[in-house]
């Protein structure tokens, strides 16, 4: 399964290979999106104050803003597919940009609550651009790594929101704080509008032009390979949303860390997460020959060790900071490492012209995971008064789905070899 002669010979190769400036440009328009959306999350409590509404209400923006994302997430990928990447990337930046511009200037909340549905809408055309670019312009044998850097970016543009717009808006307010963003999430989405100029963009949006949206949706739904790594996301999603949600609930009550390093410890998950992104596309890549059902195992069995640890060695974790803090980098690592690879095996599922609908359908599964994990987590960490049955059931979730995707895809590949 592995290979690990001349790590070192493909490492050098893999830093020559790499499309750096055109992974530097999808990048900054990925980012672009992702400090303006977890930007404005993190300047809640601004909002509520000016605002002076609860807490509730102020959770109602993120309901907004995914109710939109999610429910057309199909039909804006199956949009990506016909007007190609690169124009879908510049009108997903700079929608996202200009409607935090009038976030800003807007007097009621009410308002703002409209602008997240459509601003959900602009989001929703980002991943798509994003994945069928990767696919279009780099070899396969670059493509995980590629991937995996470029979901490192909204990583990276994610903790740059939730930690510079709260100081920005220290000093000149919640309003031209998002304003600022939003002028440079603009001013980006036109610099990849000037600079990026993609070399096969012209035979996706044509060959699909004489098919309508229920038929390539049927045709998709048809597709088994995919259907099944679809699934396999909403696994992933139940992971990734739990563990932002409860992590320094978690810390906080379970291990008696206090709040203060238990949000820096779930910012040492999110740094994990921006690291894994690359890593295990890279591992896929590079050491696995390109094995993804193999890869996805290995990320899978490495989630499951560390939900037991979590579940059962919790008193070690809480005597020992350091412990903690490399166990929660771990996690990080694979538990929120994954989605690059992922959205790799879904755009290698689905015909090149189709990879645009085909990453809108996953991300219905993967939002839907994200969206149902957070309160089953919780809701069983209520029940007991502590997580540690909580850990135990994701764990459970990610092996029993682990070995059913496993022996699935076993199936499917012997059917292609006859």
């Amino acid at each position: 399964m592995f290979k690990f002669k001349n790590i070192t010979g493909k490492l050098t190769r893999l830093k020559s290979d790499l499309q750096w400036q055109l992974l530097f440009l999808l990048s900054t328009g990925y980012m672009a999106a992702f400090v303006n959306i977890q930007g404005i999350q993190s300047l809640m409590p601004f909002i509520r104050q000016d605002f002076g509404i609860t807490r509730t209400q102020a959770g109602l923006y993120t309901t907004f803003f995914f109710l939109s994302a999610t429910g057309i997430a199909v039909f804006s990928g199956s949009i990506v597919d016909k007007i190609g990447s690169k124009l879908g990337l510049v009108i997903g930046a700079t929608s996202i940009g200009l409607l935090m511009i009038v976030h800003g200037i807007s007097p009621v909340y009410g308002m703002l609550l409209i602008l997240a549905f459509i601003t959900g809408i602009g989001f929703s055309i980002i991943t798509p651009s994003v994945n069928k670019a990767i696919m279009q312009e780099v070899p396969s044998q670059n493509r995980a790594v590629s991937m995996g850097l470029m979901h490192s970016g909204s990583g990276i543009g994610g903790f740059a929101g939730a930690t510079l717009l709260p100081l920005l808006a220290l000093r000149i307010g919640w309003r031209y704080s998002l304003i600022i963003s939003g002028l440079a999430a603009v001013l980006l989405g036109l610099l990849v509008a000037k600079k990026y100029y993609p070399e096969k963009e012209s035979s996706g949006g044509r060959a699909i032009a004489g098919k309508n949206f229920k038929e390539e949706l049927f045709e998709l739904l048809q597709n088994r390979q995919l259907m099944l790594a679809c699934m396999l996301g909403l696994t992933f999603g139940l992971a990734v949303g739990a563990i932002p949600a409860h992590y320094t609930l978690f810390l906080t009550m379970d291990l008696f860390y206090s709040s203060a390093l238990a949000g820096f410890a779930l910012g040492i998950v999110q740094i994990g997460g921006i690291f894994g992104r690359t890593f295990w596309g890279w591992l896929s890549d590079s050491l696995m020959d390109g094995d993804r059902k193999n890869s996805f195992m290995l990320i899978m069995i490495t989630i499951v060790i560390l939900k037991l640890i979590y579940g059962f060695l919790g008193n070690a974790m809480a005597a020992s900071t350091s412990f903690m803090l490399i166990i929660s980098f771990l996690l990080g690592v694979s538990a929120l490492g994954w989605s690059g690879l992922f959205f790799t095996v879904i755009s290698e599922r689905a015909r090149p012209e189709q990879t645009g609908i085909a990453s809108g359908m996953s991300l219905i599964f993967l939002r839907t995971g994200v969206v149902i994990g957070p309160p089953i987590f919780g809701f069983l960490g209520d029940m007991m008064d502590h997580y540690f049955y909580s850990w135990l059931l994701l764990g459970g979730l990610v092996f029993i789905s682990g070995m059913i995707y496993y022996r699935l895809q076993t199936l499917e590949d012997h059917k292609e070899v006859f």
